[in-house]
């Protein structure tokens, strides 16, 4: 019996072969959300579109590494991005000034493309302590590891995990009392 291939496994097959027009079509289709996941990290647009050239590059020079058997290729660009906008973010020329944006600013970001204004997302986050909204910001809207939060707030790396732990319980229990 013959399996069709996959379109994506044709284009895969194409960017192995070194077509450039194959890495044309994954960017026309794919970069805006791949640019999505950069500007929320880096939060800055200049610095994500830059980066979003380099994740490209990346994506061309490492298609040898995609293994279809593991997922989907999306999901494996996906990462490459997020990682790579992790990585500025933790760089030596990532302003430190740059680090502490707001929450609200991303919450407001994530309202307009989602559907997190009608959850009240924004409220929640506002009914938790100071320290909570300051580490959930750090943790997953700037992209610090617990070990980079543990050394930018002088605290021991436990009482971090532990404190975001608590923190996202107490999220959580927000939000189910929300959509009671």
């Amino acid at each position: 019996m013959y399996n069709k291939p996959d379109f994506l496994d044709i284009i895969v097959r194409r960017l192995k072969e070194r077509d450039e027009t194959a890495l044309q079509y994954l960017y026309e289709h794919y970069a805006a959300a791949l640019n999505g996941i950069i500007s929320r990290t880096l939060g800055d647009e200049q610095l994500a579109e830059e980066a979003l050239h380099d994740v490209f590059i990346k994506i061309w020079e490492q298609i040898e590494k995609f293994d279809p058997s593991k997922g989907k290729l999306f999901t494996w660009m996906y990462r490459i991005a997020r990682n790579y906008a992790l990585d500025v973010r933790r760089s030596k020329n990532f302003k430190l000034s740059e680090k502490s944006i707001e929450l609200d600013s991303y919450v407001n970001t994530f309202a307009t493309n989602n559907k997190e204004r009608e959850s009240g997302l924004k409220e929640m986050v506002g009914l938790l302590s100071e320290e909570c909204v300051k580490l959930i910001n750090m943790n997953f809207f700037m992209g610090f590891s617990h070990g980079d939060i543990s050394k930018e707030l002088a605290m021991p790396l436990g009482s971090v995990k532990t404190k975001i732990r608590n923190c996202m319980s107490k999220l959580r229990t927000l939000m189910g009392q929300k959509n009671d």
